[in-house]
């Protein structure tokens, strides 16, 4: 991995790299030939777990996992359950070619690294009423989201960098990709990750237009958002997504609430 290699020429002795665990419920016997195909694919994975058909999902906190991605939205939806950032993922219907200096990651805004509060307004009582509410708070810190976490272990990656005058090469790069307006609802966004001491690279206000031609251009490694047909556009466009299954925007089906029993 290019973050990786490039850490270890400026910490030859440092330790806080990329690690990535391979997690599975299949039994151990299959891991000869785990590890010779990530052999033979050239992956950097050291660390396994293997639970023989039990979920793996009670091993995450052990080991002090920033974000789970699996295929399965259920064990997803359990990993969120634990306090553990996580998401399900979708492979893109076309290829795009991605850079290999440099990872990039793209994050939805509200339900992603921010709480839901916001979209709860919108949902509920409308757009006017949801720019006057971002108005009025507008120097009020939103609350965290499921992926803050995950941000902030990439900036304390990043930092490492900026640490060696690497900023403008810098092999880790992020993207705020958000629906919301820049005039009328993205301050509370910029000042939001300011009072959290977290920066992005990009931040990327299209006050509801498709999100799919956009990420097309800055093809980003993997996109995650919190509404499906934000995934659905990403993939038609090349993009890796990832779903996040949180928040007031899971309750709701093509702009109508889902009742749900009590």
């Amino acid at each position: 991995m290019t973050v990786n290699a490039r850490l270890r020429e400026l910490y030859p002795d440092g330790q806080e790299l990329f690690d990535i665990v391979l997690m599975t419920n299949n039994h151990a016997q299959v891991g000869v030939r785990l590890i010779n195909s990530i052999n033979h694919y050239d992956l950097t994975i050291e660390r396994f777990c293997m639970t023989g058909g039990e979920s793996p999902i009670g091993y995450l906190k052990a080991y002090m996992t920033n974000l789970y991605l699996s295929r399965s939205s259920g064990k997803v939806k359990e990993a969120i359950e634990e306090g553990i950032a996580a998401a399900t993922m979708f492979t893109a219907n076309k290829e795009n070619p991605l850079s290999d200096t440099q990872l990039r990651v793209a994050f939805d805004g509200d339900a992603v690294l921010f709480s839901d509060e916001s979209e709860i307004i919108v949902k509920r009582d409308g757009l006017d009423s949801f720019f006057e509410h971002e108005k009025q708070l507008e120097n009020m810190p939103l609350a965290q989201g499921p992926l803050k976490c995950f941000l902030e272990a990439l900036g304390k990656l990043q930092r490492k960098f900026y640490a060696k005058n690497v900023r403008i090469k810098c092999p880790l790069r992020t993207y705020l990709v958000t629906a919301r307006s820049a005039a009328s609802s993205g301050a509370r966004v910029l000042k939001t990750l300011r009072s959290w001491g977290l920066e992005v690279d990009e931040a990327l206000f299209l006050a509801g237009a498709p999100k799919g031609p956009l990420l097309e251009k800055i093809r980003p490694h993997i996109f995650f958002d919190d509404q499906m047909f934000h995934i659905t556009g990403a993939q038609e466009m090349g993009t890796i997504a990832a779903h996040v299954p949180y928040g007031i925007g899971q309750k709701y089906h093509k702009g109508k609430l889902i009742q749900q029993n009590p």
